[in-house]
C-alpha cells in the first residue's frame, strides 16, 4: 500500500469534535493532545479505511513505524495504545461492532542502557545552536532557536518544553521553572546569559506574531494580546500549543538526512557531559529532574568506556 503524507487533511474532519469530547471526558489535557495527535497519525495512515481496519491492518502500520520512523519501543507502545482508543471510541458510539487490536501487545524490548560513547559531545551541542537551519518565516526560526538552546543548554524533554507556559520564563532573575510530571521532577534551572535576549525577543515580537496567525487565540490570550498574559511558551507556525512529537520535526525541517539531531541524544548527551566534568550525580539528578538516582548514574561513563571511546576515536584506521 502506497503511504499517505501524515500532513494531509485528516479523514477525521468530519467527526472531529465527537472525537475531542469522548477524549477529553477520560484523559487530562496533557494526554489529551498526545493521544488525538497519534490517532490522526494512524487515520492518516489509511485514510477514508481507517475506520474499517482489521488486526492485519494494524500490523502493516505498527510495522511501517518501526521501518520508517524510528521510534523509541515506548513510543511504539503509545502509538498502539491511541490506536486502541480510537476503536474504543468507534465502539462505543456504534460506528463499528468489534476491536481489531484490543488484544495486540507489542514486545518490542527497551533497552535502558545508555550508549555514552555514541553521544554528542559539548562543543558539537553548542554547534547546534550556530548551524540551525534558516526558514523562510522569521518568527518560525527565531522559535526553533529558542527550543535548540531549551535543549542545549536546559537538557528538557520534549514533553516539558512542550509545557512551558510563558509565566515559568522568569527574564528578571534569569530563571526557568519546570513542570514536573509522572516520570520527572519539577525544577527551576538557570537561563544561560545568551538566551535572555533572545527569549525576551522571541516573547515580545515573534511569539505574538505567531499568535496573530491563530485564527482563535488559545485560551487565555488574546489576538493582539502581550507575552504577559500567559499561555504555552512554545507556539506552532498557527498560533497553537504545539504538540511533543512534533519539536523534532521543528528544528530538522530543513535539515538534510544525514544531518538530523534527536532531542533525546541531546539531552543524555548534556546528563552525560555535566557528569564526565566530574559534578557530583545528585547535582545532576536534581538538574536532569530524574526521580530516582539510578537513573542518572546511567549516564555515568566507565574508566573502560572512556577508554574504548578513545579508541575509536584516534584508531589509526578511522
Amino acid at each position: 500500500m502506497k503511504t499517505t503524507e501524515l500532513t494531509q487533511k485528516s479523514p477525521l474532519s468530519g467527526d472531529l469534535e465527537g472525537l475531542k469530547s469522548y477524549l477529553l471526558k477520560r484523559y487530562s489535557k496533557s494526554t489529551f493532545y498526545t493521544h488525538l495527535y497519534l490517532i490522526k497519525r494512524f487515520t492518516n495512515y489509511y485514510q477514508e479505511r481507517a475506520q474499517q481496519a482489521q488486526y492485519k491492518d494494524i500490523l502493516n502500520y505498527i510495522e511501517y513505524l518501526r521501518k520508517h520512523c524510528d521510534l523509541h519501543p515506548k513510543t511504539l507502545r503509545h502509538c498502539l495504545y491511541a490506536v486502541k482508543i480510537y476503536f474504543n471510541y468507534l465502539l462505543e458510539t456504534g460506528k463499528r461492532e468489534d476491536h481489531p487490536c484490543s488484544e495486540l501487545l507489542l514486545k518490542d524490548k527497551i533497552n535502558k542502557q545508555i550508549q555514552v560513547d555514541n553521544l554528542y559531545s559539548s562543543d558539537t551541542l553548542e554547534s547546534f545552536l550556530h548551524t540551525h537551519q534558516l526558514h523562510r518565516n522569521k518568527h518560525i526560526e527565531k522559535r526553533n532557536e529558542v527550543i535548540i538552546t531549551l535543549l542545549i543548554y536546559q537538557g528538557l524533554t520534549v514533553t516539558e518544553i512542550a509545557q512551558l507556559e510563558t509565566k515559568d520564563i522568569d527574564l528578571e532573575k534569569c530563571e526557568i521553572y519546570i513542570k514536573g510530571h509522572h516520570h520527572q521532577q519539577s525544577r527551576t534551572l538557570p537561563l544561560q546569559a545568551k538566551q535572555i535576549l533572545l527569549f525576551y525577543n522571541y516573547l515580545n515580537e515573534d511569539r505574538l506574531q505567531l499568535l496573530s496567525y491563530a485564527k482563535s487565540p488559545p485560551s487565555g490570550e488574546s489576538k493582539i494580546g502581550v507575552s504577559q498574559l500567559g499561555g504555552f511558551f512554545i507556539l506552532s507556525r498557527y498560533g497553537k500549543r504545539i504538540n511533543s512529537h512534533g519539536i523534532s520535526q521543528m528544528i530538522n525541517e530543513n535539515r538534510p538526512e544525514g544531518e538530523k539531531i534527536q532531542p533525546i541524544k541531546i539531552r543524555q548527551s548534556v546528563i552525560a557531559n555535566l557528569l564526565k566534568k566530574e559534578n557530583d550525580t545528585r547535582v545532576v539528578q536534581v538538574f536532569a529532574g530524574h526521580r530516582r538516582a539510578s537513573t542518572t548514574v546511567q549516564y555515568k561513563q566507565t574508566e573502560l568506556e572512556t577508554l574504548q571511546s578513545a579508541v575509536n576515536q584516534y584508531h589509526p584506521l578511522r
